[in-house]
C-alpha cells in the first residue's frame, strides 16, 4: 500500500510542476505580446508624424534646381490664396509644369499641372489624411511643418543646394 501513495504523491508532484511550468509560459507569453504591441504602437506612432515630412523633402530634393522650388498660394506662388502650397517647376518635353503640394479639407494633395492653369484644390490627387501642412522659406531654406490625423506635430527643414531664388 505504501509503494501507491508515494506513486500517488510523486505524480501529483509532476502534475503540479507541470502546472507551474504551463502558467509561467503563459505569463511570460501575454508579457511579450503585451511589449510587441506596445512597440508596434510606438513605430507606427514615429512612422505616422514622419511620413509627410519626408515625403515632401524627398519631392523637393528632387526638383531642387535654379528656380524649382516656391512656396506660395494653390493658384500662384505669387499670391497668398489661403491655401499653403508647395510648387515643384519643372520643365518636360518644351513645357514648363508646376506641381503643387497642399493641404486641403483634412487631406495632403498632389495636381501637377501645366504652369499658370487654373484648376480647383479638389483637382489633385489625395496623398494621405492629415489635419495641417504648411510651408515657409527663407533664404534657401524651406521649413515643412506637418500635423497628422493624432494631432502631432513635426516640422523639417530642407536647404536648397541649387541656390534658387525662392520665392514665399
Amino acid at each position: 500500500m505504501r509503494g501507491k501513495q508515494q506513486h500517488n504523491i510523486e505524480s501529483a508532484f509532476v502534475l503540479v510542476l507541470f502546472a507551474v511550468f504551463a502558467m509561467t509560459v503563459v505569463a511570460v507569453l501575454a508579457l511579450g505580446a503585451n511589449s510587441y504591441q506596445r512597440l508596434v504602437e510606438r513605430d507606427n506612432e514615429g512612422y505616422n508624424k514622419r511620413i509627410v515630412t519626408s515625403y515632401v523633402t524627398a519631392k523637393i530634393r528632387d526638383n531642387d534646381t535654379y528656380d524649382g522650388v516656391a512656396v506660395g498660394g494653390f493658384a500662384s506662388a505669387e499670391e497668398d490664396d489661403g491655401i499653403d502650397t508647395l510648387h515643384l517647376y519643372q520643365e518636360i518635353e518644351g513645357e514648363k509644369f508646376d506641381t503643387r503640394i497642399y493641404y486641403y479639407n483634412g487631406y495632403i494633395y498632389e495636381l501637377l499641372t501645366l504652369e499658370d492653369l487654373e484648376f480647383k484644390p479638389e483637382a489633385g490627387n489625395t496623398v494621405m489624411e492629415a489635419k495641417g501642412l504648411s510651408f515657409r522659406s527663407n533664404e534657401g531654406v524651406i521649413e515643412i511643418t506637418t500635423v497628422d490625423t493624432e494631432g502631432h506635430t513635426n516640422t523639417a527643414s530642407v536647404a536648397l543646394r541649387s541656390g534658387s531664388g525662392v520665392e514665399s
